[in-house]
């Protein structure tokens, strides 16, 4: 008897160390969706590279839509700031930014991003409210852009939340 009592506290406090270590892995959720985004230059500046190519560095603000209008990320408001690197001819060879996403609610997350003509790649980089711990990310691919600098993207992704 007196060997089950000390036992007892041992497992007791086993069972509540893996219930903290455990617990938040079984809370995360992890979504994907699918969508559009839209994005609207605010401010650029334009600077000459010595090898004929020139560098915007660009501020716009879009939203982002999704396939499924019950998505979290659907109507998503952005403000994006990134450099695109445009050969001589006006073609964009690549860009690279962060955005901070803000949805209806009021809570935000963060993005980087990384673009080609081909298409790109973005992952989560933070968050706060509903975003707070998310981790992801996914795939872009141009689907139209104008002179003025307003563009959109076709895009995938999934991510987890805690």
């Amino acid at each position: 008897r007196g060997t089950e009592m000390r036992r007892t506290p041992l497992a007791l406090a086993c069972v509540l160390a893996a219930t903290f270590v455990i617990a938040p892995g079984l809370l995360a959720q992890e979504t994907s969706a699918e969508g559009h985004a839209v994005y609207v230059p605010k401010d650029h500046a334009k600077v000459e590279l010595p090898d004929g190519t020139y560098a915007v560095e660009q501020m716009s603000e879009g939203y982002v839509f999704t396939d499924d209008p019950d998505s979290s990320f659907n109507l998503v408001k952005q403000d994006c700031a990134g450099t695109n690197i445009v050969a001589a001819d006006g073609t964009v060879m690549r860009a690279s930014g962060y955005c901070s996403g803000r949805d209806q609610e009021g809570d935000m997350y963060w993005i980087s991003y990384w673009n080609g003509p081909e298409g790109g790649e973005w992952s989560l980089i933070g968050g706060i409210g509903k975003w707070e711990g998310v981790s992801g990310g996914g795939t872009s691919q141009p689907i139209a852009a104008d002179p003025s600098g307003t563009f959109a993207i076709r895009w995938e992704g999934s991510w987890t939340t805690e």
